[in-house]
């Protein structure tokens, strides 16, 4: 892994964040640090505890002149996230997520806009998935769980929902053509997926984190192969010619 400088932007997962007796702390074993330990090149990493893809907007400009060969993006898990409380005290009443599914894929665009127009490197990851069950748990517990319920109709629907706007994340980065890192699946082909996900339902546990370096290594060394392959196979038309 020879990057000069790698740069990660993106929520609390990506800034390695997970519950723990109560509050919330970036873990020791985070992937990022993971990352850290295993590259001889710097490393930053700009995850932030509640980012959405508006905050990044307001705030992009700061990454114009940055210097990173790479940056690890990925942003949404606020976005799709409402108000818990005011469900409890008003099931009856519309409730809207952070960012609406139609103006998260607008602000994907800009982003991803700004990113080409910079001409910046991007890799994207997806989100590992939310546990409904869970994060019902967890965000009821203080909270009216059966007013919660009332306007959920199901606890399923929490899945559901994250998972649009993870599909919309999908299809913006595929419409722009960026590399994408499939953590989702990764996650999902796991037999123990209770214990990759922390008692939140939403960040990743130590064994998650462990799961997404992993994912992360696999992808830059099968891009560096092909990259290889490129190469050679172009050394060999020159040989020819």
């Amino acid at each position: 892994m020879e990057y000069t400088k790698t740069l990660f932007i993106g929520d609390s997962i990506v800034k390695g964040i997970a519950p723990d007796n109560g509050r919330y702390k970036v873990l020791d074993d985070s992937y990022y640090n993971k990352f850290t330990e295993a590259v001889f090149s710097p490393t930053e990493n700009k995850g932030r505890f509640g980012l959405t893809s508006e905050k990044l907007l307001r705030n992009i400009e700061k990454l114009r002149n940055n210097d990173a060969d790479v940056i690890f993006f990925s942003i949404g898990g606020n976005d799709c996230n409402l108000n818990w409380k005011e469900i409890s005290e008003n099931p009856e009443s519309e409730h809207l997520p952070v960012v609406t599914k139609s103006a998260f894929e607008r602000n994907l665009v800009e982003i991803y806009n700004f990113f080409n127009e910079t001409g910046t490197n991007v890799i994207a990851m997806n989100f590992p998935p939310l546990h409904a069950e869970k994060f019902f748990t967890y965000l009821s517990k203080d909270l009216n769980s059966l007013n919660i319920l009332k306007w959920l109709g199901t606890i399923s629907r929490i899945y559901y929902h994250h998972e649009a706007y993870n599909s919309i994340f999908e299809s913006v980065t595929r419409s722009f053509n960026i590399d994408m890192i499939d953590i989702r699946s990764r996650f999902l082909r796991e037999d123990n997926l209770d214990n990759l996900i922390s008692i939140d339902g939403m960040h990743p546990s130590k064994e998650g984190h462990e799961l997404i370096y992993r994912e992360i290594s696999n992808h830059l060394l099968y891009t560096a192969v092909q990259l290889q392959k490129v190469l050679n196979l172009r050394s060999r038309e020159r040989v020819l010619r």
